[in-house]
């Protein structure tokens, strides 16, 4: 619990602290109109190569900043929480590759903004759970799939305005590195082993293969039944009525008898008289339904 608790903590303290600065940055930007737009993502021009580092700092406007960062916040917890080490060489890699291949290969303009990162780590959380096949990651990237799976729809030039070059670049890299990085991190925890191949396992291990001896010894008319391995060395299943410490179905059928001969109470006598439903005392008459209805 300790150690999770330190997780939680590390995974917030790291994820605040990094939109602490972009919101910095953008108030800043916002109140003395510093002109620091200009420092976003040029591709193929060498005055925008800062712009790898810096566009994701950089917002066009208050919404674009807050939809950045709702899903930066739950998708960069769930990175460093989940993937511990591997979670932060992910963020860095994401954010410097998004931007290089968003440099090469984007359309002339000035990018700005954190969706690139944001839609790499989308990538990787959905990619890494499938390829890891862990159970706890595969559920990360369904939650993953079922809150973000819209944003599929960046990628292509839907919308004008958008970049949809960097976000392509940014899903992209997300998988690049899911693949890269598959065998770090998590991983799928080792199936237990079957009980018959542990059995052989000991009997190899005592210098004798998997053998057959049953025996039963009788004791008050039940039988215990001992049989290591059964037929083709799978192990016997034994049955529960013929072990010593329960009763045969005979001895239950007994025991039930005499619960229901008690429960019903003793069978009346001839010579006894019966209460009749209007209060008075009568003689029974002879038959078999007065045993009944007194039984009743």
């Amino acid at each position: 619990m300790e150690a999770d608790r330190r997780r939680i903590r590390s995974a917030l303290t790291i994820t605040v602290g990094i939109l602490t600065l972009i919101w910095g940055v953008y108030f800043l930007n916002d109140q003395f109109d510093l002109g620091w737009k200009r420092f976003g993502n040029r591709p193929l021009r060498w005055n925008g190569l800062a712009g790898i580092v810096t566009m994701p700092f950089l917002h066009g406007d208050f919404q674009h900043l807050w939809g950045n960062t709702v899903s930066f916040f739950s998708l960069n917890a769930m990175l460093v929480y989940f993937y511990r080490d591997l979670g932060l060489r992910v963020l860095v890699w994401a954010w410097i590759g998004t931007g290089l291949l968003l440099w090469l290969s984007g359309a002339s303009g000035n990018h700005i903004g954190l969706s690139g990162v944001v839609y790499a780590q989308v990538a990787f959380l959905f990619f890494s759970g499938i390829l890891r096949r862990h159970p706890h990651l595969i559920r990360v990237a369904l939650v993953v799939v079922f809150l973000y799976g819209s944003i599929v729809w960046g990628v292509f030039p839907i919308e004008e305005g958008v970049s949809w070059e960097g976000h392509l670049s940014g899903a992209s890299m997300g998988a690049f590195l899911a693949w890269v990085w598959r065998k770090q991190g998590p991983q799928r925890p080792p199936l237990p082993p079957m009980e018959d191949e542990e059995a052989e396992a000991d009997g190899h291990a005592q210098g004798h293969g998997p053998t057959s001896t049953p025996s039963a010894s009788g004791r008050g008319g039940q039988a215990i039944l001992e049989s290591p391995a059964g037929i083709l060395g799978e192990a016997a299943v034994e049955d529960t009525w013929l072990t010593a410490e329960t009763t045969s179905p005979e001895q239950d059928v007994r025991a039930w008898r005499r619960a229901q001969l008690m429960w019903n109470g003793p069978r009346p006598r001839p010579a006894e008289h019966a209460k009749s439903r209007r209060g008075g005392i009568r003689k029974p008459r002879q038959g078999g339904h007065i045993k009944r209805r007194t039984r009743s």
